[in-house]
């Protein structure tokens, strides 16, 4: 499904001759070269996708019965309680969303114009000032609701589905007696068994008792496990599906962080999605809760 390379350096032994009191002496020397692995994520296939979201739905449930709220469950909480979730606050957000449209209204049909009199100037000003200060308070507004929202069941067990994806799908190849093979990123039979390896993987060099494998697996997981989140993200959320749309989407994503105008549209992307995931979501449980009554 998609693949790229990673650099690591590694110490090898190197023939060394040199020449002393013309005999020649044979001997080994240690240096460091860089060596490239090709990390390779598997695609799942439809049973396999399915076998995750049931998974999600069991961590959603654990998550639930362990007193964790659900994303509707605290937009209700939130909205009893006048917080980010109410109706004043609806209106509000509503009176922003107003605000910026207007603003960018204004912005795109005078801002062009060469021979504007003193009152479309001003008018342009004012309409620049107010798109800055809606966008700032929005972008306020949806943060503070992300930071909310992260201490959801919905995402606490969406981390888990992103893990279940990484932890069995991810391989790196390994060129064995001259032929490249996939070796799993992630040792164990089972997701329990593969967090436990990503466990001793994310532990400080000094705490792996020298052990060459497992070193050799931590510097190949941590130059790629970031990559590997923004690659299962992107595909599951429906924003690539091969090699091409996902590397694309990827780029956009690291260039957005460079480029704020950028990086606030592909958050906008990505909030959308992860509305859309929830409507689902609550629509799943709530026809659950109906069966169950």
């Amino acid at each position: 499904m998609y693949s790229f390379d990673i650099k690591r350096e590694v110490e090898v032994e190197v023939p060394h001759v040199k020449n002393v009191g013309g005999k020649t002496i044979e001997s080994k020397e240690k240096q460091m070269r860089e060596v490239v692995n090709r990390i390779v994520l598997l695609k799942p296939t439809k049973a396999e996708v399915e076998d995750a979201e049931f998974f999600y739905s069991q961590k959603f449930n654990e998550l639930l019965n362990s007193g964790f709220l659900s994303r509707a469950m605290l937009n209700k909480k939130m909205s009893d309680n006048g917080g980010l979730a109410s109706k004043d606050e609806e209106k509000y957000i509503e009176k922003l969303l107003k605000d910026n449209m207007e603003s960018s209204n204004i912005i795109s049909f005078f801002g062009g114009a060469k021979d504007l009199d003193s009152e479309q100037a001003q008018q342009l000003e004012d309409a620049k000032l107010q798109l800055a200060v809606s966008q700032k308070q929005l972008t306020e507004i949806e943060s503070a609701m992300n930071a909310q929202y992260n201490h959801t069941a919905d995402v606490k067990a969406e981390h888990k589905l992103y893990e279940f994806f990484i932890f069995n799908f991810s391989h790196y190849e390994e060129i064995v007696d001259d032929k490249k093979q996939l070796v799993p990123l992630f040792k164990g039979d089972d997701y329990d068994e593969r967090r436990d390896f990503f466990l001793v993987l994310s532990e400080d060099e000094e705490d792996l008792d020298g052990d060459s494998e497992l070193l050799k697996h931590k510097a190949i997981f941590e130059r790629s496990f970031d990559k590997l989140i923004k690659a299962v993200n992107v595909w599951y959320r429906g924003f690539g599906k091969d090699q091409e749309s996902i590397d694309g989407f990827i780029k956009a994503l690291e260039e957005g962080e460079k480029d704020p105008e950028l990086a606030a549209e592909v958050e906008k992307i990505k909030s959308q999605a992860e509305a859309e995931d929830t409507e689902e979501v609550e629509e799943e449980t709530e026809a659950d809760a109906e069966d169950t009554e």
